[in-house]
């Protein structure tokens, strides 16, 4: 059967639908109130300042306990009130869920504080409905243009092996869900509007436009498209689209007036720079790490992504306005990305402001299939392949970053290797010390990272006894340090290291656990895997591990480190059980 009749047989995007929905409801963040993080405190800040404290301007923050302000993500600037840096779009979009949310909490018990489980919820819902609403509009939006095939292949590629699946379906509360969204509905309603010419269409477009510069202002390079169109299709200009013109101004201008007033409320000025010392640096992007980088590397962890660049000269034939647009837009939209200071931008899956003009994108990409499947059918097996080797890396890599496994702005080749299409790596490639943290103090200057750095022991505690461990005596001995004697900074690292002998290394499953513990609640929970550390049978060998200690961990609580027999045959022999506070400074000064 050939790859049109079965996609003629199926409604991809209903199929996609369930699987996104199906996996939101199994695996979503919501499940364990940690929907509501990193960036998404910033937009649900002005969520709360409006629905529960009723407060436009945040009069309401001082007032707060010191672990409810840390959830707001306010900064602070010089002779000024607390405000997010962020602007209010996503709060915007999220804002009818979050009701629903608040009125949910009150009915069932929950708290209605503006982060228990109904908000988690709420907002990562919002963003599954932004992410396939998008998808919807996109496969409209390309119907116009190519057949059905095409389009169904590009929403796959879009769909599934792309980071858009991650914060579209597991992380829905950041911004850039939403941006894609909003492209989407513009594009085809701008579309829809020149083929006929419906002022509606042309307003709720320029409307979705001003929406999405007031999301990420950077995204108004966009309009670049719209500009384009009207300068290759000159015979449209006339009085009927001047009029138009002036009322889908309006209509632009209209989403970005409540975050000027704000502005004008809480700082005096109409247009103010929230960032605080966060800079773009224009004349030393980072481009090349941008894409190529195993610190979140676009085309490393969305290869697929290539066809965005390659599938560009396609559409000449296609769309001239669309191929010139992306002529612009594509480089245009990399370098002012790999620009901002954080160019990695922070523990994320993949370069994550790029899933805004993934709608445009998906153009060249459809461009680039039609050819492909306009040509040699003996090529098709070979496609089928590819894309179902990159759709289980992109779910792979989704679930490796979602369990912590891949992790973000710290990856390094090394670690990238060892996971790399592998379902089994080992438990936490941090407790292997196989990720390096990026130098952020010189990023924010705008200058170039440093490489070297020393490695300084300032304080050790020792546990000399041997502990013999097996499936019948499973837990050996303990080294426990209160809290009070390791006040670890952030930067610092603990490291743990073990001497271990095994009879057997093939029948056991056995671990090296670091827990942070205080009365009955866990702070941490770490275990290192011996038994894939260990490569010679009764002979001894050091494990290690390398881990900072949990945020906000009491004064009452202990750190333990204890060899742990989960079950096997045979025996394991743990002795000179060594905690070392590490101090890592760079070698060079700032």
């Amino acid at each position: 059967m050939s790859i049109q009749a079965i996609l003629s047989r199926i409604s991809i995007f209903s199929v996609i639908s369930i699987i996104s929905i199906g996996v939101y409801v199994d695996q979503g963040q919501w499940r364990s109130e940690s929907m509501i993080r990193g960036d998404a405190h910033g937009y649900c800040a002005y969520l709360a300042s409006w629905v529960i404290y009723q407060d436009f301007t945040f009069d309401f923050y001082p007032d707060l306990d010191a672990e409810t302000k840390n959830r707001y993500w306010l900064n602070q600037h010089e002779g000024l009130q607390p405000f997010p840096k962020l602007t209010m779009g996503v709060a915007m979009l999220q804002l009818p869920g979050y009701l629903m949310a608040h009125w949910l909490a009150g009915l069932l018990g929950f708290a209605q504080d503006g982060w228990s489980a109904p908000y988690h919820f709420s907002v990562g819902f919002s963003g599954l409905l932004a992410f396939l609403i998008g998808l919807f509009f996109i496969r409209k939006s390309l119907l116009k243009r190519f057949s059905t095939t095409v389009s169904d292949l590009s929403v796959i590629v879009i769909a599934l092996m792309t980071n858009a699946f991650y914060y579209g379906v597991l992380d829905g509360a950041q911004s850039h869900i939403y941006s894609f969204m909003l492209l989407s509905v513009a594009v085809y309603l701008f579309d829809r509007w020149a083929e006929k010419r419906a002022l509606k269409d042309f307003l709720i477009a320029s409307f979705c436009f001003g929406l999405l510069v007031l999301i990420r202002p950077t995204n108004g390079i966009i309009l670049i498209y719209p500009l384009l169109y009207f300068m290759i299709n000159k015979e449209l200009v006339n009085r009927y689209l001047i009029k138009s013109l002036l009322i889908g101004l309006l209509a632009f201008l209209l989403p970005l007036i409540p975050q000027l007033v704000f502005w004008k409320m809480v700082s005096g000025s109409w247009v103010f720079y929230s960032y605080g010392e966060e800079s773009i640096y224009w004349l030393s992007p980072h481009i090349w790490e941008g894409l190529f980088s195993f610190r979140n590397g676009w085309l490393v962890y969305t290869p697929i992504m290539l066809l965005a660049f390659i599938g560009v000269p396609f559409l000449k034939k296609i769309d001239r306005s669309l191929m010139w647009a992306l002529v612009i837009i594509l480089p245009l939209h990399v370098y002012i990305v790999f620009s901002w200071w954080c160019w990695y931008y922070g523990s994320s899956l993949s370069i994550r402001p790029m899933i805004d003009f993934y709608p445009i994108f998906a153009f060249a990409i459809a461009a680039f299939l039609r050819f492909i499947l306009t040509r040699n059918a003996v090529l098709y097996p070979m496609f089928i392949g590819l894309f179902a080797l990159l759709i289980y890396n992109n779910a792979l890599q989704t679930s490796q970053y979602d369990e912590g496994l891949l992790s973000g702005s710290d990856m390094t080749g090394a670690a990238f290797y060892t996971l790399f299409l592998y379902s089994d790596p080992p438990s936490n490639l941090k407790l292997l010390g196989l990720y390096e943290a990026p130098d952020t103090e010189r990023l924010l200057l705008g200058q170039p990272e440093r490489q070297k750095r020393d490695t300084l022991v300032e304080e050790s505690w020792r546990l000399d006894q041997v502990s013999v461990i097996n499936s019948t005596k499973q837990f050996g001995q303990s080294i426990v340090i209160p809290a009070t004697d390791f006040e670890t900074p952030f930067d610092r690292i603990m490291h743990v290291s073990a001497e271990v002998k095994a009879s057997d290394i093939e029948k056991y499953r056995a671990y090296l656990v670091i827990s942070f513990d205080s009365d009955d609640t866990t702070y941490g929970y770490y275990t290192v895997e011996i038994h894939k550390q260990l490569e010679l049978e009764n002979e001894w060998m050091i494990v290690h591990a390398y881990v900072r200690k949990p945020t906000d961990l009491p004064a009452s609580s202990k750190m333990k480190v204890y060899p742990w027999y989960q079950k096997g045959e045979g025996q394991l022999e743990v002795r000179n059980v060594v905690v070392q506070q590490l101090d890592c400074p760079y070698q060079e000064a700032l």
